[in-house]
């Protein structure tokens, strides 16, 4: 509960991003922790988040209209992960970020790994 409770200023943000991106649906996720929302409409995406299919804000999954499959699991690995490390790890996924690349961040690959998905060049996530 704490972890929740330490995470919530980034669960709000993903509410906010929610909320602008037109929600359809929403639902609840039991394990790990995690409130659903599928969207509209992912309009606000830019730079390396362009193609994004589907995002995971504290903790919060924002599924876009042209998810895969597999792709919510992937999210609800990036939603461990903040539950593992509550308040730094955004701050950590975008050191690794900026230090590997998007491909070779070790977030990006457990959830790959964990999920069963696969990346794709063109990084429709």
């Amino acid at each position: 509960m704490i972890r929740l409770i330490l995470n919530l200023p980034y669960s709000i943000l993903g509410s906010l991003i929610a909320l602008i991106s037109i929600p359809k649906k929403i639902s609840l996720h039991k394990n790990p922790g995690a409130v659903i929302v599928t969207v509209e409409k992912l309009w606000w995406r830019f730079g390396y988040l362009k193609n994004i299919r589907a995002t995971a804000v504290g903790n919060l999954v924002i599924l876009g209209p042209n998810i895969e499959h597999k792709d919510l699991e992937h999210e609800l690995i990036h939603i461990e992960q903040y539950q593992r490390m509550p308040i730094i790890q955004p701050i950590l996924y975008y050191i690794e970020l900026l230090k590997n690349g998007y491909q070779n961040n070790k977030y990006e690959i457990e959830a790959y790994r964990k999920a069963g998905n696969a990346y794709k060049n063109n990084f429709n996530i």
